[in-house]
């Protein structure tokens, strides 16, 4: 039974280590070195202190969260009798309370969920690039578009 804790107490010495290596800027690699074991068992260490760590630190954030919300409701009561009358600056101020509110729990995220990003694909054929170019469109030709019997 005392082996076990020792080798418990040892594990967790070696986790903390690992932790301060890992803050410090060392890589998993030479950590594993100087510490005289496998890279997997860094990599295993790390996530198992880690976990430990936001257990514990769960209710913390909770409780910080619980006091900014209040500091931002706060805020928003004394902003909000100008910004009913018409204040833009009691307006603007509000609106930026609000966010911070919702960004705190959670409702609008700090980074945008989605990357809107438009790039232009090429079609390469036989190593050559090949592009198409609309250069008008004529919504008042009925020319060019099907009739109900060349659809059958």
């Amino acid at each position: 039974m005392a082996g076990q804790n020792v080798k418990r107490i040892n594990a967790q010495q070696r986790r903390y280590r690992i932790l301060q290596m890992t803050l410090a800027g060392a890589t998993q690699r030479q950590i594993a070195e100087t510490e005289g074991i496998s890279h997997g068992l860094v990599s295993k260490d790390l996530q198992i202190v880690l976990g430990e760590l936001a257990k514990q630190n769960t209710g913390n954030a909770d409780e910080v969260r619980v006091l900014q919300n209040e500091r931002y409701k706060a805020a928003a009561l004394r902003l909000w009798e100008d910004a009913m009358r018409g204040d833009l600056k009691a307006m603007e101020l509000l609106l930026k309370v609000w966010d911070k509110i919702n960004i705190i729990n959670g409702i609008i995220p700090d980074k945008p969920l989605i990357s809107m990003e438009l790039q232009q694909n090429t079609l390469n054929y036989n190593e050559a690039p090949v592009t198409f170019r609309i250069e008008t469109a004529n919504d008042n030709s009925d020319a060019n578009l099907p009739t109900p019997d060349s659809l059958s």
